[in-house]
């Protein structure tokens, strides 16, 4: 509630501004009450490494050298695109926090087939935690996705992969990431 008060306080204000601070002091405003605005920015995947298990045991650790992800503000104070690029793999993620629920909802395409939608939660430290289901697995599976902080410049993901029947099948995915600095 208090960065909603601070926004008004700013559209207020822009009676009297001109029309460049006014958007200036406006975006810095919708950007502070932003609940992802601790993944604003550029990343890339700490030493180039990605750690999988896709038969239920065996952990495959693979590199992908000049992995970015840019995430940013949308056009509204609650939400955050995510444009990622891991070598031949391309897609985006869209996050939402619905202030009624508490709820972030999630939206994803990956390459060619890979579509993600699901709901979660994020703490007030911004960690997340997300159910999600994607059309490229079997029907009934879901994933649930990790995000934690580590410090203010690097979180680490981790997707777990659970079956029909809310079994853990062992398979999983994830990385740390880091902050590009400019």
């Amino acid at each position: 509630m208090k960065s909603i008060a601070a926004l008004l306080l700013v559209l207020l204000s822009c009676a009297t501004a001109t029309p460049v601070v006014c958007a200036r002091e406006t975006e810095k405003a919708l950007e502070a009450s932003n609940p992802f605005v601790a993944f604003f920015g550029e990343w890339t995947l700490k030493d180039d490494k990605f750690s999988q298990v896709w038969d239920g045991h065996t952990v495959e650790t693979v590199t992908i050298p000049r992995h970015h992800t840019e995430c940013k503000t949308v056009n509204t104070s609650q939400s955050v695109m995510c444009v990622v690029d891991a070598g031949g793999l391309k897609g985006h993620i869209f996050w939402a926090f619905d202030q009624t629920s508490g709820q972030v909802h999630h939206l994803s395409h990956f390459g060619d087939r890979r579509l993600g939608v699901g709901t979660g939660g994020i703490s007030p430290g911004g960690d997340l935690r997300l159910t999600l289901r994607f059309t490229d697995e079997p029907d009934g599976t879901y994933r649930v996705y990790e995000y934690t902080w580590i410090t203010a410049h690097e979180y680490s993901m981790i997707s777990r992969q659970f079956d029909s029947k809310g079994e853990a099948t062992g398979n999983w995915y994830g990385g740390t990431f880091v902050r590009l600095r400019k």
